[in-house]
């Protein structure tokens, strides 16, 4: 027999010593700050630095962290750029010395420094959206929650062309 149950208002013996910070569910409403001025965002990378400055974990981002956002941002740009150079065929390789041959060397030049490849990249920013709390195992880890702040709207979807590596955890895990 398992005996009764708990009491309800019973104290917890091992409660909790850190607070949990609640973050609000609108997200951040301040203006997106610059990105450092040594972090060089192509396109998909800005995208990436204000749709994350919007979400709800960016209200408990402090200053500090402008450096590893700028890191994580750019690495959504070296994705985009492996994925470029994927879909690139050989006809448009051979009729690029004319107006597209500047855009082919910038591409050629990424992936030579891209040599690591996809997986590291994908690694990298999971690691990175932990430490940032974009993930539940990091909020979680941080203590955080996100809190109904009286606000309807809702943090923003991710731009387009920006990774969405939760369909492609999905995928994966739906496969197996």
């Amino acid at each position: 027999m398992p005996g009764p149950l708990p009491a309800e208002n019973r104290r917890r013996r091992n409660a909790p010593t850190v607070p949990t910070t609640k973050l609000p569910v609108g997200g951040r409403t301040g203006p997106t700050p610059r990105p450092p001025t040594w972090a060089k965002l192509g396109k998909v990378g800005r995208a990436w630095w204000k749709w994350a400055w919007s979400t709800p974990q960016a209200c408990a981002w402090a200053p500090g962290h402008e450096a590893m956002i700028a890191r994580r941002a750019s690495l959504e740009d070296d994705l985009a750029t492996v994925g470029t150079v994927n879909s690139l065929e050989l006809s448009e390789l051979l009729d690029a010395q004319a107006e597209g041959a500047a855009e082919l060397r910038g591409l050629l030049q990424g992936l030579a420094s891209l040599a690591s490849g996809r997986l590291a990249i994908c690694r990298e920013m999971r690691e990175l959206d932990d430490r940032l709390g974009l993930t539940p195992k990091g909020m979680a880890a941080l203590r955080w929650t996100v809190v109904d702040d009286g606000s309807t709207q809702a943090a923003a979807e991710p731009p387009e062309g920006v990774a969405d590596l939760t369909q492609r955890r999905r995928r994966l895990t739906d496969a197996s």
